[in-house]
């Protein structure tokens, strides 16, 4: 998908009759995934998508349609289709109305593309999937190998014009040697810098120190957590209270804790689409500017990120998160937290008696307000003793507020790690190595 494909597209229907503003959002994705299980390949799939949703404003009511072809006449029945479900609608006193690029400002693109990763094959999957096996030659290996290019725009009848697009390579392994599993990923923007051999291997070294797995207590200990595991916790944590739709409505702990301490002082976590670390896209689905937003600045919760319409009750400049939906309202999907001074051994080497964790997963949130959040260990849980890995131990299931365990940070790594989204190719997550304090195990599991 080209600018002036979308542009075209959009012309079709900027103008439609009895409509007061038009806007226009499209996207497109080609990508492919070769999955793997018992260190064979086992399926592969080729993805092309392309929708576009039209919003049609009549006063102050909107309705949308969509359509997957791009030619005008889809365009202009979607159009006649969402003027059609606006002049139904319910009055929206609330709706802030289509952005004009002198209210708003006018995007520019990231750019995070990559050709080569555009352009791969399924046999360049197939090849690194074969370099994953030969990694892990001594149990076997499960997970996946991705490659996609992604292309979004914003076009608007008030002069809103945004094109951006990014590439994303994604590989996943899962060693499995019997008794025990270990984990590596790695991500990128460009196949070029994803480590596919080297994450098998730390998957498979993982799994091979988990064998013999023994019991420990439920408690609160003192933990190391691994980068996929910090970056999980930050991911919920974003999700549950980082928006100001969530805070307006009392479910995010910014509706009581803005402005005050919530973290240690060491944690900084921002939004930033533009950092090295990131992919993703230079505006939101509104058409306006990504922002940089420092949501909690050296432990201190300093705001949420906004859409228009929240920023307008807010009182405060939007920072360019509109996630498409009223219901949902802004999100940030580019998280960061600023690196700090530690390797892995040095955080280690300050818990006493605790536990190495390498990732979590069945992660749900018990309480927005409070970021109460339960799931459990896998992949590689180990004991510390005297500053030492001293042995592996069975997995935990943990019931733990977010927010208490980065107010009870004390070190964090200095190396970021990548991690892509669980769900969907939209935004991404950079995350260190965390040291935190008592952090609670509520149960054990049998394995």
């Amino acid at each position: 998908m080209t600018r002036a494909e979308v542009r075209r597209a959009a012309e079709a229907v900027l103008d439609h009759p009895g409509a007061d503003a038009v806007e226009v959002v499209i996207g497109a994705a080609s990508s492919g995934v070769t999955r793997y299980a018992g260190s064979e390949i086992i399926q592969n799939i080729a993805r092309d998508e392309l929708q576009a949703f039209v919003r049609v404003v009549v006063g102050d009511r909107a309705a949308s349609a969509a359509t997957n072809q791009l030619d005008a006449g889809h365009m202009t029945t979607a159009a006649g289709a969402a003027l059609e479900a606006a002049r139904a609608s319910l009055p929206d006193p609330d709706f802030p109305g289509l952005p004009s690029p002198a209210e708003v400002g006018e995007a520019t693109p990231v750019g995070r593309w990559d050709d080569d990763t555009a352009a791969a094959s399924p046999a360049q999957r197939a090849e690194a999937v074969k370099e994953i096996v030969a990694a892990t030659a001594a149990g076997a290996a499960a997970g996946i190998y991705e490659t996609g290019a992604h292309a979004w725009a914003v076009i608007s009848s008030e002069g809103i014009d945004c094109f951006d697009a990014f590439t994303r390579c994604v590989m996943t392994c899962l060693a499995d040697v019997g008794d025990a599993t270990g984990w590596g990923d790695d991500s990128s923007h460009a196949l070029s810098e994803v480590d596919a051999a080297g994450a098998a291997r730390r998957a498979i070294a993982k799994a091979e120190a988990s064998r013999g797995a023994t019991d420990a207590e439920p408690g609160s200990y003192d933990v190391v957590l691994e980068p996929v595991a910090a970056g999980t916790l930050l991911d919920y944590l974003s999700y549950a209270g980082f928006g100001a739709k969530q805070m307006l409505e009392g479910e995010s702990f910014f509706a009581e804790r803005r402005g005050q301490g919530v973290a240690d002082p060491s944690v900084t976590i921002v939004d930033d689409v533009r950092h090295p670390r990131s992919v993703g896209i230079g505006f939101d689905f509104e058409g306006l500017p990504r922002q940089r937003v420092a949501v909690i600045d050296g432990g201190v919760a300093t705001g949420p990120v906004s859409d228009l319409r929240s920023a307008r009750k807010l009182g405060e400049p939007p920072t360019g998160h509109s996630s498409g939906s009223t219901e949902f309202g802004a999100y940030a999907a580019n998280i960061i937290m600023e690196p700090g001074h530690q390797d892995l051994e040095e955080l280690i080497a300050g818990v006493e008696e605790g536990f190495l964790v390498t990732r979590f997963h069945y992660v749900n949130i018990l309480d927005r307000p409070t970021t109460l959040l339960t799931g459990m260990t896998r992949d590689g849980t180990f004991r510390i003793s005297g500053g030492e890995v001293a042995g592996p131990v069975r997995n935990f299931r943990f019931a733990q507020s977010v927010l208490e365990a980065l107010a009870n940070v004390r070190g964090v790594g200095r190396d970021l790690v990548a991690l892509a989204p669980e769900f969907g190719s939209f935004g991404s997550t950079a995350a260190p190595a965390l040291r935190v304090d008592g952090f609670h195990f509520a149960s054990t599991t049998s394995h």
